[in-house]
């Protein structure tokens, strides 16, 4: 894998934000081959018009075309700055979701990744894994079924607060991406799904890293 370094810039927006978006990750010609694969892998639920939504889990690394990303340098060598080089893969994600012809929700599913909180509480969380979010369509238009971000929440010391009548805090960011971008985020930031309103399927594939000792 050759090594990418990450900018100053970049680490200043990851310890501020919580999250990180990475232009280009991956080129056209790899989502291309992820598409085709994942399209295969999801086959069933494509051609079934009353699923509306998948996540794959098993399977995922084993198939070629996305065993190449475990270490695509454009992402993980930040991931390893970030991190710590003593990591391993600790979960990997294909999410389709087709177009939804409904209303916003009333509610939504607002957590922090690795479930350590329960036991620990809220204060003094610390950072223990990061999921790179790999796009294979664009997302260009909010709510188009990309993972929502409440930026600056991976620092709260206490559970996600929302206003009376809302269903997202007021940091929340629905990222716009291309095709090929990747958007990492850690554990402690709070993020929910969107629903996806445009007018074709979202695809993307998330890739989790954690310390080694956390198998």
């Amino acid at each position: 894998m050759n090594f990418v370094r990450l900018t100053d810039a970049q680490r200043r927006t990851f310890g501020a934000d919580g999250f990180l978006i990475v232009p280009q990750a991956i080129d056209a010609e790899t989502v291309a081959r992820l598409t085709r694969a994942g399209d295969r892998l999801a086959g069933s639920f494509i051609n079934d018009p009353a699923e509306v939504q998948i996540q794959l889990r098993r399977g995922i690394v084993q198939e070629e075309a996305f065993d190449t990303l475990v270490s695509n340098a454009a992402t993980v060598s930040l991931v390893v700055q970030l991190l710590s080089p003593n990591i391993h893969l600790h979960s990997a994600s294909l999410i389709y979701k087709k177009p939804q012809d409904q209303p916003m929700p009333s509610a939504r599913g607002w957590h922090r990744d690795i479930g350590i909180a329960e036991d620990l509480g809220h204060a003094g969380l610390p950072r223990l894994g990061i999921k790179v979010c790999y796009c294979l369509c664009d997302f260009s238009a909010p709510n188009s079924g990309m993972t929502l971000m409440a930026r600056g929440t991976h620092r709260n010391a206490t559970p996600l607060s929302i206003p009376i009548g809302a269903v997202d805090p007021p940091s929340v960011v629905d990222p716009l991406l291309r095709a090929g971008d990747a958007i990492l985020f850690e554990n402690r930031i709070f993020h929910t799904a969107a629903p996806n309103l445009s007018r074709r399927t979202s695809k993307v594939v998330i890739y989790g890293y954690a310390y080694r000792w956390m198998k």
